[in-house]
């Protein structure tokens, strides 16, 4: 797991761009641009690992320690068994972030088929000094999140940023306190393999519903 996570590492590049207020594309981020993530191995932008016993490119082989909008004590780990869909972002954005909830509010509103135990939903903050689980409970709250399915997590910084880049997500703390960061979401299959990945915002839910009914077929 280390020399995989290592590999990633080495393919995070550090350009961003301040935030700004105002974007030209429908597709930017708080960003003046949004940072590109990376294809991933198979060149398709998915991986397509079978299911089975924990893999070295699975994300809950990682064994830091989290806290959730209710101050409980998580490990990754507890989040398999169960198709997730994972997004970071931090709780005083003020356009990119409430826009990737609306995607994935989007992406949910596919799925309403499923039963709330099939499907999970995960936000990480990259802003921890100021998303402590309260912030996030209120957060979850002013939002309308399910509890019974949206997790919203926090933890050391270093713990972030090494789930960020098993991720492909870059970002970067700005001197103002704005956060760069690009925009992704992902999906992890029952063993916390990604699976697929939709960048940008406003991205047309089809793909990514569409990638999450053939993981339920197969549990």
């Amino acid at each position: 797991m280390k020399r995989y996570i290592l590999y990633l590492l080495t393919l995070v590049a550090f350009g961003f761009t301040a935030c700004q207020q105002e974007v030209a594309h429908e597709d930017d981020s708080c960003c003046t641009k949004p940072l590109a993530t990376e294809e991933l191995p198979d060149g398709t932008g998915s991986l397509a690992i079978p299911v089975g016993t924990l893999t070295d490119l699975s994300l809950y082989q990682l064994e830091s320690d989290w806290q959730n909008q209710n101050a409980e004590d998580v490990k990754l780990y507890e989040f398999q068994d169960k198709v997730q869909l994972v997004a970071m972002v931090y709780t005083h954005c003020g356009y990119a972030c409430p826009r990737i909830i609306a995607d994935l509010k989007r992406i949910e509103m596919g799925l309403d088929q499923y039963k709330r135990e099939d499907i999970g939903i995960v936000l990480v903050t990259m802003d921890p000094a100021r998303d402590t689980p309260e912030r996030l409970f209120q957060f979850a709250k002013s939002n309308n999140l399910d509890p019974k399915r949206w997790t919203l997590l926090t933890s050391e910084q270093d713990n972030i940023r090494e789930l960020a880049a098993l991720l492909n997500m870059k970002y970067k703390v700005e001197l103002d306190g704005e956060i760069s960061h690009s925009n992704i979401i992902s999906v992890l299959n029952e063993n916390g393999e990604i699976i697929h990945q939709a960048e940008g915002l406003g991205v047309e839910p089809d793909e990514t519903v569409n990638a999450i009914k053939g993981l339920l077929q197969k549990i």
